[in-house]
């Protein structure tokens, strides 16, 4: 883990509520990026919920978010960023949050070809 320290988590501080609180492990690169994460219990398996975030509070670029996920987790696992409902949004930290599954976990979709397949749905123009 290249230039990655290992920091108390909000769980040993005694830190935060809800889920903030279940963060049992952390994080920081430099005062660059500072990660969290938890593990939880899904209808997909036992997954890893990372939180990200940096200290001046600016978009972390894709890229960045793929070498933490690959440094942190692991260049073969499969994580997930997700875009949720405008309902369901919960904006208020400035974190970005990566699903991070088990080694060898798969989509049913994607865009390799060595990604499960999937039938193309044809829709009408402008439909």
């Amino acid at each position: 883990m290249p230039n990655w320290i290992k920091e108390r988590s909000p769980k040993e501080c005694g830190y935060g509520d809800g889920w903030v609180n279940e963060l049992d492990r952390a994080w920081r690169e430099g005062y660059k990026y500072a990660v969290m994460s938890r593990k939880i219990k899904t209808a997909w398996g036992e997954i890893e919920h990372v939180c990200i975030r940096n200290a001046d509070n600016t978009d972390i670029p894709w890229a960045e978010k793929q070498r933490i996920k690959n440094e942190l987790f692991g260049k073969e696992v499969l994580a997930i960023e997700v875009f949720p409902a405008e309902s369901r949004l919960i904006d208020q930290a400035g974190m970005y949050h990566l699903w991070v599954f088990p080694e060898g976990a798969e989509l049913p979709f994607g865009l390799h070809d060595d990604d499960m397949k999937t039938v193309h749905v044809a829709r009408a123009i402008g439909g």
